[in-house]
């Protein structure tokens, strides 16, 4: 009986030590997705669009569309679509962010982590 309550309990700890480890690797994620969005060298995603639920930086992007709720959409269809958005719009004034090599795939992901954290629907 002691054997099994010290397991559990070490079960537990391993659980939450694991939840705060990938939380504190998203949110990582997230920082740097929001550092891709700001910085002119490489997405300079603020120069076209403005994001919703970021009030700390300039919301005077207004080419593209303004980035909302963006939670609702699956990580898959975002990362293609900043990867290479004529594949859906051929149209769009956006460049391929990815497939010019503007930014990695990582940066890609980055930049959906915090696009469907910031922008979720309230």
């Amino acid at each position: 009986m002691i054997n099994t309550k010290k397991l559990l309990v070490a079960t537990l700890i391993s659980m939450v030590s694991s939840s705060a480890i990938y939380a504190a690797s998203t949110q990582s994620l997230v920082e740097e997705g929001r550092k891709v969005f700001v910085t002119k060298k490489l997405g300079n995603c603020l120069a076209c669009h403005a994001v919703q639920g970021d009030d700390n930086i300039p919301q005077t992007g207004s080419i593209g569309p303004k980035l909302a709720n963006l939670d609702n959409y699956p990580k898959e269809y975002l990362y293609n679509k900043i990867w290479d958005p004529n594949t859906t719009v051929s149209d769009t004034l956006m460049p391929p962010m990815g497939r010019s090599h503007k930014i990695t795939k990582h940066q890609i992901d980055a930049l959906v982590a915090y696009l469907q954290a910031t922008t979720k629907a309230k």
